[in-house]
């Protein structure tokens, strides 16, 4: 079950502090929102907010990570994003009275901090400039997400797995000596499922780009990119 808890870092506001949305904000007005904000923890597998529900709020997850996912109709799951650390949902909610499309289940134990539409709508009456930044997000997000689509359209294996892997490595990559490791947010199965492929070719498909030298894998969940420049050749859409 989640649970509420005192937030130890939003006394100090640190909870939003590090997200680019609020970083125009003085003290005072940082101090103001994160007391306002509700704190929910999540074990790993639950899910923060059902397909149908009504939004949370705007959430940001402060620790761990989450899936944005929906369930088809032959009862399948389907992957639409992945939430890393810092990031936030449930911000195209504020403004309408939609009731929320998919699902979004912790990848492993989270904590979140939730505002409510009624509190968000205050603060940016008060402080337009983090509107400013929402709308920069959002659009940065849209761009993200048109690429992702462009690519799974594609019959290209190699090119969505490509792209997923450029994607992930803005969030998750690590620079080891040399090379850039990307600790990987979900199992082999739960990527073929966001890549629309069947395991078999997911497989096949990392295997051939491991046997050209463009990634290694090091252990069940870590890619490391030895080619960066040819990945970059395999995610771009030759029409």
């Amino acid at each position: 079950m989640d649970s509420h808890e005192p937030c130890v870092d939003c006394s100090n506001d640190l909870c939003i502090r590090t997200m680019p949305l609020f970083a125009t904000l003085d003290r005072e007005a940082m101090h103001a929102l994160t007391a306002q904000m509700t704190h929910k923890t999540f074990k790993k597998g639950e899910v923060m907010v059902h397909e149908g529900d009504r939004p949370l709020g705007f959430t940001v997850i402060r620790e761990g990570s989450a899936k944005a996912y929906r369930t088809t109709f032959d009862g399948r799951e389907q992957i639409l994003y992945i939430f890393p650390a810092n990031d936030y949902f449930g911000a195209r909610f504020l403004l309408t009275e939609e009731k929320v499309p998919y699902s979004v289940e912790a990848l492993e134990d989270a904590k979140v901090c939730i505002l409510s539409k009624a509190q968000f709508i205050a603060l940016l009456a008060e402080h337009s400039e983090v509107a400013l930044q929402i709308i920069e997000a959002m659009a940065n997000r849209m761009s993200r997400l048109e690429l992702v689509m462009q690519s799974m359209g594609s019959r290209n294996a190699e090119l969505r797995i490509a792209s997923l892997l450029l994607e992930f490595k803005d969030t998750y990559g690590q620079k080891q000596g040399e090379y850039l490791e990307i600790a990987l947010p979900l199992s082999r199965e739960g990527l073929a499922n966001y890549l629309g492929l069947a395991r078999e070719t997911l497989s096949r498909k990392m295997a051939q780009m491991e046997e050209e030298g463009v990634i290694e894998s090091v252990g069940a969940k870590t890619i490391r990119i030895l080619d960066l420049a040819r990945l970059q050749e395999l995610s771009v859409l030759v029409e």
